[in-house]
């Protein structure tokens, strides 16, 4: 299971990740997104969806899955 927290109040975000960090032992894997980094997911996601969509509109070609896993 992953999850993802948005926690504003930077003492209460402090006390969860002592407490998750506790859990480590058990397999928890903790990830900090900077904000750096939640951009770049953003806007890549942002990017998908537009090519997504200008596929859907005929402006881009796709090609099949097999194609391109043949390639690599």
């Amino acid at each position: 299971m992953q999850l993802a927290i948005d926690i504003k109040n930077e003492p209460i975000a402090d006390k969860v990740l002592w407490m998750l960090d506790r859990f480590k032992s058990d397999g928890v894997e903790i990830l900090k997104l900077n904000s750096k980094n939640e951009k770049e997911v953003i806007n890549n996601f942002r990017e998908g969806l537009e090519e997504i969509k200008a596929v859907n509109n005929g402006n881009l070609h796709s090609r099949p899955v097999k194609e391109l896993l043949e390639e690599l």
